[in-house]
């Protein structure tokens, strides 16, 4: 009866708000080609002379008449990406919508987002990103899903969207690259002589997606409104979050000491809420998410429970624009995991091991969920100026993670040369304490970058 009733959900959602479609567009017809084509290089960082140096044509190709339109978005790469010679093609999206003053509808790949802050969005759970795609444009990070995703209007200040996604997509994270290899006798234990200076090799294995099926298929919901006075949305959202954590897959001791991680994935149920409201010239932006868990407590891949809260300013100063914003996070049923005794019976020492190696992964999946603390603390700062009448813009952004001292900074400038030709530069540092998530991806994703492109 469970399974049953998936479909009659897509059902419902495809054609229960039919009624609203009433009111038709004018019969016009349009198609339109446009693309670019872009040549980057990204490098100079710790582990990487050239990080990525490749080719991108990009070719977009849309069209509508009466009431349906239908969006295609194909991207295709050639070249160097972190030490290895790739062709990468994807179809970023690919999807056909119909429309009216009321209700639209539509079913393919796209990428949606959520979120009214301009760094960080606790409520944005749609689609995942590729967090290692090094560009010149951070937009480029952004992944679709397919989806069957309806939108009913019954006033011109309301939208309520819903969004099934039948198909698990994760983020993109190249752990793979970081360099977590460590000696034992970095461990600070009374190790035997045999073992003092052996070193311990990590390596990740690759993941298993959950099963395609109902069961495991992902839902959300958002209702907007927008005031004269403030944009206000509501946004829940159940199902596999794109982000992922990961547990142990294979020790061994012989013939060397190695550790195998793999990525785990899990469910969450996020509600959440985020508003703009300007005043005078200033934009006052919120947004925050309760993002529940189960089963934390016996899986170390799950988060905690928690509170995720972004509060910014926005404000044009001499040209300026200067946006600032608090990066929060408060996690329920908080505890901090003691590091496990050196036994002093020899015959402890598997059980030992086993109990370390599960402390050791805890704590880096703790790193990547922001969750080492019960409550961290950031801030992010944003300039954006633009130059001879938009001709060349610079962009400068710097975040400091008061918890875990991390930090990024980020610089870009863009040329245009003229309508179809662009120049880009900048450079992008990360740091953070030793064996810290910035700390390993500082190695790999800290460099300069440049790119050509030219839109057509």
């Amino acid at each position: 009866m469970k399974a049953f009733s998936y479909p009659i959900l897509l059902l419902a959602l495809f054609f229960g708000s039919s009624i609203f479609a009433q009111d038709s567009i004018p019969d016009n017809k349009s198609f339109t080609i446009n693309g670019f084509a872009n040549g980057t290089y990204y490098g100079l960082s710790k582990s990487f002379d050239i990080s990525s140096a490749y080719g991108e044509l990009g070719l977009k190709v849309s069209g509508n008449k009466g009431n349906s339109r239908f969006v295609t978005d194909f991207r295709v790469r050639s070249g160097s990406f972190f030490g290895e010679n790739k062709t990468i093609m994807d179809l970023k999206e690919a999807f056909a919508e119909y429309s009216s003053d009321y209700f639209e509808v539509s079913l393919g790949k796209r990428i949606v987002k959520y979120g009214k802050a301009s760094s960080f969005n606790p409520t944005d759970n749609v689609c995942p990103k590729d967090y290692f795609f090094l560009s010149s444009d951070m937009e480029d990070m952004q992944m679709s899903n397919f989806m069957l995703k309806t939108n009913i209007k019954p006033a011109n200040w309301l939208n309520i969207e819903l969004i099934a996604i039948p198909v698990y997509t994760p983020s993109i994270y190249r752990y793979d690259l970081f360099d977590m290899n460590y000696e034992l006798s970095d461990m600070d234990l009374p190790l035997p002589p045999a073992f003092a200076d052996q070193k311990v090799e990590v390596s990740f294995h690759e993941y298993t997606l959950p099963e395609i099926s109902f069961e495991n298929m992902s839902y959300s919901a958002r209702i907007g409104t927008q005031f004269s006075f403030a944009d206000i949305s509501l946004t829940g959202f159940h199902g596999y979050d794109p982000f992922y954590g990961f547990k142990i897959n294979n020790f061994a001791i012989i013939p060397s000491l190695s550790l195998v991680n793999q990525a785990e994935f899990y469910k969450k149920t996020s509600l959440g809420l985020s508003l703009s409201v300007p005043a005078g010239s200033w934009l006052f932006t919120a947004e925050g998410a309760y993002n529940h868990t189960e089963d934390y407590k016996d899986s170390i891949f799950i988060p905690n429970p928690e509170f995720y809260y972004v509060a910014g300013l926005e404000k044009d100063i001499f040209g300026v624009k200067i946006i600032g914003e608090y990066i929060g996070r408060y996690v329920l049923d908080f505890e901090e995991k003691p590091v496990p005794l050196f036994p002093s019976n020899p015959a402890e020492l598997g059980n030992y091991m086993n109990n370390m190696l599960a402390h050791q992964i805890g704590d880096f999946n703790n790193k990547v969920f922001s969750q080492s603390q019960k409550i961290s603390h950031a801030m992010m700062v944003t300039l954006h100026r633009d130059f001879f009448y938009e001709t060349i813009t610079g962009d400068l952004s710097f975040l400091y993670n008061f918890t875990t001292d991390e930090k990024l900074m980020r610089a870009a400038v863009k040329w245009k040369l003229s309508d179809e030709l662009a120049l880009s530069a900048g450079g992008q540092f990360m740091d953070g304490p030793k064996e810290s998530i910035f700390d390993y991806a500082g190695s790999i994703m800290s460099g300069i970058f440049f790119s050509m492109k030219y839109s057509f």
